[in-house]
């Protein structure tokens, strides 16, 4: 195995990770987890990808991503940036590869030792931005990964259909000529790929929308309906 290009399946995204073995949790049955790492917890990507060095050699493993959870805190610079656990599913052993972790990575991981990666298909690496504070202050770069991989006019379609307005709370919020909503999966994109209807998916306000991501799974609608009752008593 000469890199990650060799297990990442065409047109896909993953995080990689490269640990000891500390707090990596292994379960073929069911899922596991890694780290506790610094990563935005809105971005999107496809698996997960873990390079777990031993002294008899560094593992290979890939897995669905399942979200994260937030654990603790991480000090750099004098800033604090939260940490997440993360969530695989479907976890595969993939073998073991003499490459170390920078060539594996075919020189993306530049010094970091979690790194967002894409397979184009094109047979050429592609990385995606390491994050720092970019990924925890801004969205810029998260929001067009994300976007990518949805329809953009099945969202819009959507959101009309909802006459913009968050389902869970049934707020409309407009600043000037724009509304702000977003357009939530009611089963995750990170599940796996599938063809999305309009049916799958729903309309939620920013703040309803960071809700519903608190959790893995995620809430329902009726779920969040009813904490959106409790908060706007």
């Amino acid at each position: 195995m000469d890199s990650y290009l060799d297990i990442l399946p065409s047109e896909a995204t993953a995080v990689a990770v490269k640990t000891e073995g500390r707090n990596f949790d292994i379960n073929f049955d069911g899922i596991s987890s890694t780290g506790c790492w610094v990563v935005s917890k809105d971005r999107f990507y496809d698996y997960v990808i873990v390079f777990h060095e031993t002294e008899f050699g560094n593992d290979i493993y890939i897995g669905e991503n399942r979200g994260n959870r937030p654990e603790g805190t991480t000090t750099r610079q004098g800033k604090e940036y939260p940490r997440y656990r993360i969530f695989i599913g479907n976890l595969t052993f993939k073998g073991k590869t003499e490459k170390n972790w920078t060539s594996f990575t075919l020189g993306k991981s530049e010094g970091y030792e979690r790194i967002y990666l894409e397979n184009t298909g094109l047979g050429e690496p592609k990385s995606l931005e390491p994050d720092s504070e970019e990924a925890i202050e801004g969205y810029k770069k998260d929001t067009k990964v994300m976007v990518s991989k949805r329809d953009r006019k099945l969202t819009e379609k959507r959101k009309r259909h909802d006459n913009y307005t968050c389902q869970a709370c049934l707020k409309q919020i407009k600043v000037g000529n724009k509304y702000i909503i977003d357009c939530h999966h009611l089963e995750p994109v990170h599940l796996g790929a599938r063809t999305t209807h309009l049916e799958d998916l729903i309309s939620l306000c920013p703040t309803c929308h960071r809700i519903a991501h608190t959790r893995v799974p995620v809430y329902s609608l009726d779920e969040l309906k009813q904490i959106a009752s409790d908060i706007y008593i």
